[in-house]
């Protein structure tokens, strides 16, 4: 009687436990944010999300390429362009080309987007109050550290095509 070969099952990686997993608690908490501020602020504006984030970076950064406001937002250059070019038919963001550059449009905010940016800067500045309620100057500190090193990390990951194999 021939001995009969057994197949091995593949060795499964043991699963995530996604609670404590950071990439997918810091997207369950952009999610829950993103959420919170169409529901509580960027609808009740007429705004969508992505439009919310253009105003707030064009409001912070002042003139900007349509590339840096897509690089800021870590968002795909065609959704920023789309939405900065519903801003613009709206009379809230204003396009102009680049003098040095014909290929490329700088983009502003009119007087009118300047009123959403503020009513968007006391929304986020009430929002950020409430989340970090419950950690002491002393963490919040060192979670900005920590947001700002996690960050650069992962840029520049990105930047390198890093991956596990390497």
């Amino acid at each position: 009687m021939a001995k009969r070969k057994t197949k091995k099952a593949p060795r499964r990686e043991t699963p995530i436990d996604l609670d404590r997993h950071l990439p997918a608690q810091l997207m369950v908490l952009g999610g829950t944010i993103g959420r919170h501020a169409v529901r509580e602020g960027a609808r009740k504006l007429g705004l969508d999300l992505m439009e919310w984030r253009v105003i707030q970076v064009v409001g912070t950064q002042g003139r900007s390429t349509i590339n840096q406001v897509a690089d800021r937002l870590a968002m795909d250059r065609g959704g920023t362009s789309r939405a900065i070019a519903r801003l613009d038919e709206r009379g809230i963001l204003s396009r102009t080309a680049d003098a040095k550059d014909r290929r490329r449009s700088l983009v502003d905010l009119t007087p009118k987007g300047q009123a959403l940016h503020d009513d968007i800067v006391r929304f986020v500045r009430a929002y950020r109050e409430r989340l970090l309620r419950r950690l002491s100057a002393k963490d919040r500190d060192q979670l900005q550290r920590t947001m700002t090193n996690l960050i650069e990390e992962a840029g520049a990951m990105l930047a390198e095509c890093w991956s596990p194999e390497h």
